[in-house]
């Protein structure tokens, strides 16, 4: 059972934005959401576990953790 962590950065750095208008941090965004997407489609994700986390103070860094 595979436990994949995203570690996101959230500073205000994040909130620069690309040559497109979008921010970093929607570009991170986007990164997790389509990885997660095209990982749902292998049957070996069946088992897999989620955590993200950021660099907020402990212990607020945890954001979320999936069964």
């Amino acid at each position: 059972m595979p436990i994949l962590l995203f570690l996101l950065d959230t500073s205000a750095s994040m909130n620069q934005r690309t040559y497109l208008g979008t921010t970093y941090l929607d570009v991170a965004k986007g990164a997790v959401e389509v990885f997660m997407k095209l990982r749902a489609r292998d049957p070996a994700s069946r088992g897999d576990r989620y955590m993200l986390v950021t660099f907020d103070d402990p212990p607020y860094g945890v954001k979320v953790i999936s069964n």
